[in-house]
């Protein structure tokens, strides 16, 4: 105690060549403070324990750690004085900007437009910009910094963003590739229809919370809210993207690691500044490099997912237990292929940019894999706390299981998410045997020929407390699903037990979505309240660049959308009994493929009861749904 190290990497070291490593437990008492890292905490099989030997890092009785990827923003000077502008140096050891600040503990706004800028009409590129007559504000591209400023676009269940290359005669903008690409590989109204604002110009700084940083010159400008001091405010620029990267492989795991009472906190992911940018496919899944097919489906086989800021691969028997997660600017926490027998427990996840937490994958090493170190399965997740997790892509849903076997997600409670709660699987049914095309458009076998079970099986998510979703998006859910999740009722998914309340009112969605190829699930006394039918949302009419598909924005908060129950080309096999909803009894199938003029089939519905209130569902069920400790 008197003779601390001074880092946790030192730490690291020295258990990594300590004989009583994997023999008995060695506890990493680690002293209060802020401890910033210049890179992640590094872990393989080397640095792990075994059964009943574990390596705890931990924090030292009554302290407060905090492990951050964030520099420090000292030495304000106003810049600006009649917008209050304010400005700070620098410096970053990156090629790319940082995409997050945070003052006083609140996410900053990075500058940006008003919401569906006018006069941008869409080309082939880019966007071409042109007032004739409107009233709307003029926002022309006379930008300094032109590659730094990022086109959004938000609709359903997507959000996507692209770099800008260059502006040619102050009207033309032209965006870089991959990204632009990409996301126009997608069908209207899937691709990148609607603009939906520019974000990241110095120009775009004229609301209190707004944040800027120039790379060339290493400069960070913010407008400060009410009441907010820069002399004494705390601002950190998250530059590092993992705190944590424990990775094993097939042959050796990382395994018997224990992180215990810490708060990570500041990390940030980088890869949406470059050509990439970020082409949507679904739920942080997204595609980068060339040669992706254009498709009708809306979705597309090679998509990537989001990185973990606490990253595990291959890895067995981690435990990740009463720890505070907050202003991450990737997946927060993410147990990849391989990861087996992991707890996730009693943490808080707070403000992170996409998932809180990722289980599992959706390449073929996680959906079929070869080896079976590579399978996901027997991961708990339990008693944790979720809450504004997909600030910076609103797709991403609280908690994503991918691939998995025997995963048991319980007692968590999810509240203020921009899509779902919770969403579990991927392909449709395209990567399930049968080739199932569960879109409308979709061929059987269009991912190829797959005549063997996926590794999705025997998966619980029981007992969570979901409250305020779809708060930016439609067309999702509390808890959404996807694919087979089995190959019998026995072996396939429960959900059960969990109660959804509180919906955006106006957002469009199924509160229970068991979507394209959904099969063997039971859907067994779950719980929803005041989650009103909401409707479609494709922005609005009169816009340059939404003239395109003036038949879809007529419809927009004027069209029903969702109920409790629904989904678009399931497969079937589905098992809805007892459990209480809100709205009317009918499944909501919207979507048809000619390929299974039947489908869903074998759909069973058993006691459901209609409620419109707290009072007229059992006390016991809402009692036991979230967190229990």
């Amino acid at each position: 105690m008197d003779h601390p190290f001074l880092t946790i990497e030192h730490a690291m070291d020295v258990i990594r060549e300590n004989q009583n490593r994997g023999v008995c437990t060695i506890n990493v008492n680690i002293k209060g403070g802020t401890y910033r890292l210049k890179g992640p905490l590094t872990f393989n099989s080397g640095d792990s324990g075994a059964s009943d030997a574990e390596v705890v890092y931990q924090a030292a009785p009554g302290e407060s750690v905090v492990i951050s990827g964030a520099q420090h923003v000292t030495d304000w000077t106003l810049h600006d004085a009649g917008l209050n502008i304010w400005c700070a140096q620098v410096q970053v050891d990156t090629d790319t900007m940082p995409r997050q600040l945070y003052v006083n503990g609140r996410r900053a706004t990075r500058a940006r437009t008003m919401d569906y800028p006018n006069y941008y009409t869409p080309t082939s590129t880019g966007y071409t910009y042109e007032y004739s007559s409107g009233s709307d504000p003029q926002i022309p591209p006379t930008w300094k910094n032109q590659t730094s400023v990022e086109a959004v676009t938000v609709t359903q269940w997507k959000m996507m963003r692209c770099p800008v290359a260059e502006i040619r005669n102050d009207c033309e903008v032209i965006m870089q590739n991959d990204c632009w690409e990409n996301a126009n590989m997608f069908p209207y109204p899937w691709n990148f229809h609607l603009l939906s604002w520019w974000e990241n110009a110095y120009e775009f700084l004229d609301e209190a919370g707004e944040w800027y940083m120039e790379r060339q010159t290493q400069t960070v400008y913010y407008i400060p809210l009410e009441g907010e001091d820069m002399h004494s405010a705390d601002v950190e620029l998250p530059v590092v993207e993992k705190l944590v990267d424990a990775a094993g492989d097939v042959s050796q795991p990382v395994s018997f690691i224990r992180f215990k009472g810490l708060s990570f906190m500041y990390a940030t992911w980088l890869a949406p500044n470059g050509s990439d940018g970020y082409a949507l496919d679904q739920s942080g899944f997204h595609l980068t490099g060339p040669n992706h097919e254009a498709n009708v489906i809306g979705h597309d086989p090679d998509a990537v997912g989001i990185p973990g800021n606490l990253s595990f691969l291959y890895a067995r028997n981690i435990t990740f237990e009463d720890n505070t997660v907050a202003h991450m600017g990737a997946i927060a926490l993410n147990f990849g292929t391989g990861s087996q027998n992991n707890e996730i427990v009693k943490n808080t996840f707070s403000d992170i940019s996409a998932a809180a937490i990722q289980v599992g994958g959706i390449a073929a090493e996680d959906h079929h894999p070869e080896d079976p170190s590579q399978l996901t399965c027997d991961n708990h997740i339990a008693g944790n706390l979720i809450e504004y997790s997909g600030q910076e892509f609103y797709d991403a849903p609280g908690i994503y299981i991918g691939f998995t076997a025997r995963s048991l997600v319980e007692h968590n409670e999810i509240r203020h998410v921009p899509w779902a709660g919770i969403a579990i699987g991927w392909g449709w049914g395209l990567l399930d045997p049968g080739g199932f095309a569960g879109l409308p458009n979709a061929k059987p076998y269009e991912w190829g020929p797959i005549d063997t079970p996926s590794a999705a099986q025997g998966n619980r998510i029981i007992h969570n407390r979901i409250e305020c979703f779809l708060e930016k998006l439609w067309d999702g859910g509390a808890i959404y699903t996807t694919g087979f999740q089995g190959t019998s009722m026995e072996n396939g998914l429960l959900i059960g037990w969990n109660v959804a309340l509180n919906k955006r009112p106006s957002a469009g969605g199924n509160t229970f979505y068991t979507d394209g190829g959904s099969r063997f699930i039971t859907l067994r006394q779950n719980v929803s309240l005041d989650n009103p039918q909401g409707f479609v949302d494709f922005g609005p009419c009169q816009k340059s660049s939404s003239f395109s598909f003036d038949d879809l924005c007529l419809m927009t908060g004027i069209v029903p959308y969702g109920a409790d129950m629904g989904g678009c080309v399931p497969y079937g096999d589905l098992l809805f009994e007892n459990n209480y909803l809100r709205d009317h009894m009918e499944f909501y199938d919207i979507c048809t493929n000619s390929y299974y003029p039947g489908a869903p089939t074998d759909m069973t519905f058993t006691n459901n009861v209609k409620v419109s209130n707290s009072g007229e569902v059992p006390a016991w069920i809402l009692e036991s749904a979230g967190r229990e400790w």
